[in-house]
């Protein structure tokens, strides 16, 4: 009876593994410009990467199968990247402007935001490595809000103090940014393939021919 109930808890533990549940190494079908690799371990863990353009990332966690769809989620759950207002300094030469850089002082360019006012149409833009100005004249800016394109980072709304001559420093801190946050991400099957439902698309994933 003990070594029955051994086997039952073992089973418990482990996910279902019926043929309808694929198991192996799969790469990406989508074309020379996007490298990603998958692979459905039988021990219920899976390993990702996907290299696409500007994305690296890359994710290691658990697996659950019902009904041939499989459900990926991290562990640990990565702690997102975050914009912080680190300082604001006065008497600058340019009525307004900003910077975002990483942890080590580094700018970060290219990243999008978007400025408001107490009236009329807000102004948006991209970051460059040393910064951005502007001079509104008439105008003056209330808030500021930050969006990194490539992770989909994205700020609270930023209040902006109310003079000229000043200049935010914003830092984007990394924290696990380039670690996929899949919570029950959905891969599916269709036509032979592996669909793996992220980043608002599907990826197809064909089993790579040194796979189990």
């Amino acid at each position: 009876m003990k070594w029955a109930l051994g086997l039952l808890l073992l089973g418990l533990a482990m996910p279902a593994a019926a043929a309808d549940c694929p198991t192996g190494r799969f790469r990406a079908a989508a074309g020379p410009d996007v490298a990603s690799g998958l692979e459905i371990g039988k021990d219920g863990h899976f390993r990702y990467f996907l290299s696409m353009g500007a994305v690296d990332e890359g994710a290691e966690g658990v697996w659950t199968c019902d009904k041939g769809t499989l459900k990926l989620t991290t562990q640990p759950t990565p702690k997102p990247a975050a914009f912080r207002l680190d300082k604001v300094t006065d008497g600058e030469e340019a009525p307004f402007s900003l910077v975002v850089t990483w942890p080590n002082g580094q700018g970060v360019p290219a990243v999008d935001f978007r400025i408001d006012f107490a009236s009329g149409e807000p102004v948006t833009g991209y970051t460059q490595q040393d910064g951005w100005a502007r001079d509104f004249e008439d105008r003056w800016p209330t808030g500021v809000q930050f969006a990194e394109p490539f992770y989909g980072t994205e700020s609270a709304l930023l209040p902006i103090p109310q003079r000229r001559g000043i200049r935010l420093h914003i830092v984007l801190e990394p924290n696990d940014m380039g670690k996929a946050a899949f919570d029950d991400t959905l891969v599916t099957q269709e036509d032979g393939k592996l669909i793996l439902h992220w980043r608002g698309g599907k990826l197809p994933y064909a089993r790579d021919e040194d796979g189990e």
